[in-house]
């Protein structure tokens, strides 16, 4: 898609005004989390990016940027409270995020305890080295002079954060493709783009041919085969850690979807990095409950359906789960020390979101407080590695 940043003067002259708003904010209790100020001059759309001005405070001095927004969201674009997709014109670092242009600002509306995605991903990064997974930002988010409520910022997931090598051919990235499905859906985002290629370019570069060998690899090869060059084609580490955190996390909207799919150069294989994990630590769907009463069914997935037949894999995946719980990484100890810290940052912004947005609206199947889906959060844990250990027993 072409950038469609605008030159009008209207754009410019928001800066002054962002500016004056931030400097006003600032100062109030609400400074402990960054304050966003976003301006269009345009309606926002689903398909095309806007122009933009965007306001804020960085190592204590207050700044405008230009960029584009739209509006973005598959089943959540539901919600009253929409998330963002936001393009800058240059690269900046945004509430002490590494550098880059692309944002997500995730409402993260279904999730009360806006924590689901960001410990998800945390407990991904801490787990290998090789674990790709968006960092995470709390904001508070105003959009032409409203107040729109507590947001997730989140890196988007794009070559460039996952360090492909752009000058091998090799290199290519794909969100959510559907190769753990036998027949080709009829369904899809875009027909252009049945994998979702999101780099290279399809139209420079069309990998189609690449990511259909792996697909029909993984659901013809013979057993020898597979045992020979399933190694080959990805990386087992990389994917036991993301098996073992779907087991983990009970996601299991993450088997068939919710991940992309890269691979950095011609010299390593496929790993996976994760997105969208609200479906999990004790809920499911549009926020069902769920304390495993619907256990995920990671079979769904050829891979993993395949590796889990295996001796070997079985042997390093229980292996990989004790040295997980050894460190100290799967535990509810650590859990609790990842909330806690999370709390500290959001609780003083709480009551503003929930006074605009509800933790009673008519999307919830529930009434819950925040501190009562902490307490599930916990409560699920505990389930959970008390399941995990006894499974990985033997």
């Amino acid at each position: 898609m072409t950038r469609s940043f605008c030159t009008s003067p209207r754009i410019y002259k928001l800066s002054l005004f962002l500016f004056l708003v931030f400097c006003i904010s600032y100062c109030t209790e609400q400074a402990s989390i960054p304050e966003f100020y976003l301006k269009t001059a345009e309606e926002l759309s689903w398909k095309e990016k806007q122009a933009c001005a965007l306001g804020f405070s960085e190592d204590g001095d207050s700044l405008s940027l230009k960029g584009a927004l739209k509006l973005r969201g598959g089943s959540s674009s539901k919600f009253f409270k929409h998330s963002f997709a936001l393009e800058l014109e240059d690269k900046f670092k945004l509430a002490g995020l590494p550098k880059d242009d692309d944002w997500i600002l995730n409402a993260n509306y279904i999730d009360k305890t806006f924590m689901r995605h960001k410990i998800s991903y945390d407990l991904f990064r801490e787990m290998g080295k090789k674990n790709i997974a968006s960092e995470c930002a709390y904001i508070n988010l105003n959009l032409n002079e409203n107040y729109e409520g507590l947001y997730v910022l989140m890196e988007e997931i794009n070559g460039g954060m996952v360090k492909l090598d752009k000058g091998d051919t090799s290199a290519v990235i794909f969100k959510d493709p559907p190769i753990f499905f036998p027949e080709k859906l009829e369904y899809v985002q875009d027909t252009s783009n049945y994998y979702q290629q999101k780099f290279p370019k399809i139209y420079i570069h069309d990998k189609t041919a690449y990511i259909e060998a792996f697909g029909h690899f993984l659901y013809h090869s013979s057993d020898e085969e597979f045992d020979r060059k399933i190694g080959d084609w990805v990386d087992l580490e990389n994917v036991i850690d993301w098996h073992l955190l779907l087991l983990f996390t009970n996601n299991g909207d993450g088997i068939l979807k919710n991940f992309y799919l890269y691979k950095k150069n011609s010299e390593t294989p496929f790993r996976f990095a994760i997105w969208d994990y609200d479906h999990s630590f004790g809920r499911d769907g549009d926020y069902e409950y769920n304390m495993m009463d619907k256990p995920l069914n990671c079979d769904r997935a050829i891979l993993l359906k395949r590796l889990k037949e295996r001796h070997s894999y079985r042997e390093q995946q229980q292996k990989r789960y004790w040295q997980l719980r050894k460190k100290g990484i799967f535990s509810l100890e650590h859990f609790k020390e990842l909330v806690s810290g999370n709390d500290k940052m959001i609780r003083p912004h709480l009551k503003r979101n929930f006074e605009k947005w509800p933790v009673d609206s008519e999307w919830y199947h529930d009434d819950n407080t925040y501190e009562q889906e902490i307490n599930l959060m916990y409560d699920f844990v505990e389930l959970r590695l008390n399941q995990l250990d006894k499974r990985f027993e033997n």
